[in-house]
């Protein structure tokens, strides 16, 4: 059948089978699946949500946005997601050797160390820069939004990064 004679399902099972998405589907589903799949270190990719996190909540404190700029939330949220179910901390805990155990521990107590001395800095100093220059009710709700997103992304993010770079290297694996 030529492409101009499909329907909208039949190209989106073409899409389907194109992407060998069944078959992803299929090995996931199956019994050994988690035995199979790799977690690889993200030795770079977690610096994506957490930049677009820094830059959210940077433009909502350098000038009024619009509304539908905090739209935004939703993909780094999302990216954020993918790259922490897929980076060296995604296996359920349960599954841990003590070198795992205490690199999960050791990357999360990080995170929280570092994330605590952020917003014990820069709260107090938000609420200076607010009393000072008058911002409005509308602004303040967008920069608290951009700071909830903002600590969402480096609180999912970071550990990640800090265990991909704790993390033997691949070299270490093969042999």
């Amino acid at each position: 059948m030529s492409a101009t004679g499909k329907t909208a399902l039949q190209r989106m099972d073409t899409l389907v089978r194109w992407t060998d998405a069944s078959e992803m589907v299929t090995r996931d589903m199956s019994s050994d699946a988690d035995a199979r799949r790799r977690y690889r270190p993200m030795r770079w990719l977690p610096l994506l949500p957490m930049a677009c996190g820094v830059g959210l909540v940077s433009s909502a404190i350098a000038f009024p946005v619009a509304q539908a700029v905090y739209a935004v939330a939703g993909p780094i949220v999302a990216t954020m997601a993918a790259v922490s179910l897929n980076g060296p901390l995604g296996k359920p805990s349960m599954d841990d050797d003590e070198r795992e155990a205490a690199l999960r521990k050791d990357a999360f107590l990080f995170c929280l160390a570092v994330l605590a001395l952020l917003n014990m800095v820069g709260g107090p100093a938000l609420m200076v820069m607010a009393a000072l220059q008058g911002w409005e009710m509308e602004r303040l709700l967008g920069i608290a939004f951009a700071l909830v997103i903002g600590n969402l992304t480096w609180f999912g993010s970071l550990p990640t990064l800090y265990a991909s770079w704790k993390s033997p290297t691949l070299s270490v694996f093969e042999e």
